[in-house]
């Protein structure tokens, strides 16, 4: 029988492996269309937010300087992922506005990194995805 500590342990040590070859998968899909992983994954994150955003509001949901993230936003402006709109309230204010973007090295990528999840969440029963889905919702924002 395992104690919460050892299983905790054997959780830690997993997660150090799932979050390894997510960047590095990450890196490799967004290598494919000529980004870095920290531009692509900030395109994520503004595709995930319901609203536009500010350059700010992004710096701060990525943790990113903001010297970073004014380059970063540049770099998806040029490859016409994002577009910087100004507010029409406050000519001082940006909003960072996602774009669909299609490829398809990245949307094959992706469906088969989905198809081998379903694969693995059909040997679980909808009770068990469900407290998977809660402990990684509750983990999600640990620094």
């Amino acid at each position: 029988m395992s104690t919460r500590k050892q299983v905790g342990e054997r959780i830690s040590l997993t997660m150090q492996e799932v979050i390894a070859s997510a960047v590095l998968t990450n890196e490799r899909i967004a290598r494919s269309i000529g980004l870095n992983v920290v531009d692509f994954q900030t395109y994520g994150v503004l595709l995930r937010n319901a609203e536009p955003m500010t350059p700010g509001q992004v710096a701060q949901a990525t943790e990113l300087p903001s010297s970073t993230t004014t380059r970063v936003l540049d770099r998806l402006e040029a490859k016409g992922m994002v577009e910087r709109r100004p507010d029409p309230g406050d000519r001082r204010k940006v909003w960072v506005h996602p774009v669909q973007f299609h490829d398809a090295r990245v949307e094959s990528a992706y469906a088969d990194i989905v198809r081998q999840m379903e694969d693995v969440h059909a040997g679980y029963t909808v009770a068990e995805l469900q407290t998977v889905l809660r402990y990684l919702s509750e983990i999600k924002n640990v620094r």
